[in-house]
Order: structure tokens, then C-alpha cells, then sequence
């Protein structure tokens, strides 16, 4: 499938798949410089992990993962008892 046709879903996924594959590829070796770009603070391994780090934030702040109403577990408040 081409682009225009994915949902947003699938373009989540693929961003996520494609983080992944960059953090794979630039995993710093044993003196801690990355194998491809051999730096320590790698560029392309920073945005991977930035764009990882916004898109499961989306997917966390959800309107439909928000609890819609209060806990029964939670404690009351003096001012909620009646």
C-alpha cells in the first residue's frame, strides 16, 4: 500500500518499525562510539529515539485510554462524603 491510502495507525507503526531498525543499526559498541557514524553522541540514534519517545506518547494520552471516571478503589475525600 501506498501512503495516502495508510491509516494513521499504520503510519504509527511503520514510524515506530523504522525507530527501531535506526537504534538497531546504531547501537554503540564497546567504546561507546556508533559503528556507522562512529561519534558518541549519534544524530540519526537521537532522532530515532526522540521520534519513538512521541509517538508512544501519543498513543498514551489517548482520549480513549483516560479513565472516564473516578476509581472506586481511591480514597474519598471530607468534602465528596455525603
Amino acid at each position: 500500500m501506498t501512503a495516502p491510502f495508510l491509516s494513521l495507525a499504520q503510519i504509527r507503526n511503520r514510524l515506530i518499525l523504522t525507530a527501531r531498525w535506526v537504534l538497531r543499526e546504531h547501537r554503540p559498541g564497546p567504546d561507546g562510539r556508533c559503528p556507522i557514524c562512529r561519534t558518541a553522541a549519534c544524530p540519526p540514534a537521537t532522532a530515532a529515539r526522540d521520534a519513538l519517545r512521541a509517538a508512544t506518547q501519543v498513543y498514551l494520552w489517548s482520549a480513549t485510554t483516560q479513565p472516564t471516571e473516578p476509581d472506586g478503589d481511591a480514597p474519598r475525600r471530607a468534602d465528596d462524603a455525603g
